[in-house]
């Protein structure tokens, strides 16, 4: 196991002769980010990347380092935005403002 400069684990898993084998797990900030299974050090198997709350993102089969196949996020979308608030009418409150601090003209001068 590979920590950072905080003692939290960076990459858990083992190597045969310096190559990446068998699950290897790699981390974020002490978090889980991804594992992924190597062969000779090339991806050979599931890779599965994991989102900050550990919720799977996505899995990928590997095969030979070649993808071969991508399941996109597993969770379901985020429910949309919603509208942004309506400001306030300006041209109501502007006439209202003039209205009060103008006067009338009076007289034809």
């Amino acid at each position: 196991m590979l920590l950072d400069a905080k003692d939290r684990p960076e990459v858990e898993g083992q190597t045969l002769d310096g190559k990446l084998e068998g699950l290897v797990r790699f981390y974020a900030e002490g978090r889980l980010a991804m594992s992924a299974t190597y062969r000779a050090g090339v991806l050979d198997g599931l890779m599965t990347s994991y989102g900050a709350d550990g919720q799977v993102l996505a899995e990928m089969l590997y095969r030979g380092g070649e993808k071969i196949s991508e399941t996109p996020s597993l969770l379901p979308p985020p429910p949309p935005a919603p509208p942004p608030a309506e400001p306030p009418a300006m041209g109501p409150l502007l006439k209202q403002w003039l209205a009060r601090k103008l006067k009338p003209a009076t007289g034809g001068h």
